[in-house]
């Protein structure tokens, strides 16, 4: 396990990774999400987030499968951290849901 601190300006990040298993990502003062192989995390965002299934965990990068996509999206450690420390999968469904009714 491999341990990394990504201080942004505006927050910090702190991260455990496992490779090829698990990460486990904190913004200071908050409470820590922990995501595994398989697990859903947002790899992009516009007026929506758009959301993938894990496929990979390297101690460099995070690979992500778009549900309705071909190609693969791999983030550095900072940019998942920055995207995913509050993730909540069912949050961002309706959260979606509801953007979608005014764009």
């Amino acid at each position: 396990m491999a341990g990394h601190i990504f201080d942004m300006g505006f927050a910090k990040y702190v991260l455990v990774v496992d490779p090829g298993k698990s990460i486990v990502v904190a913004r200071e003062g908050e409470e820590q999400n922990r995501f595994e192989i398989g697990d859903p995390a947002e790899y992009d965002s516009y007026n929506l987030k758009y959301t993938g299934i894990i496929t990979s965990i390297t101690d460099k990068t995070i690979t992500i499968q778009p549900k309705y996509e071909n190609k693969k999206r791999r983030l550095k450690l900072q940019d998942f951290a920055w995207r995913n420390w509050n993730f909540n999968a069912e949050r961002v469904a309706q959260e979606n849901y509801e953007t979608s009714h005014y764009i």
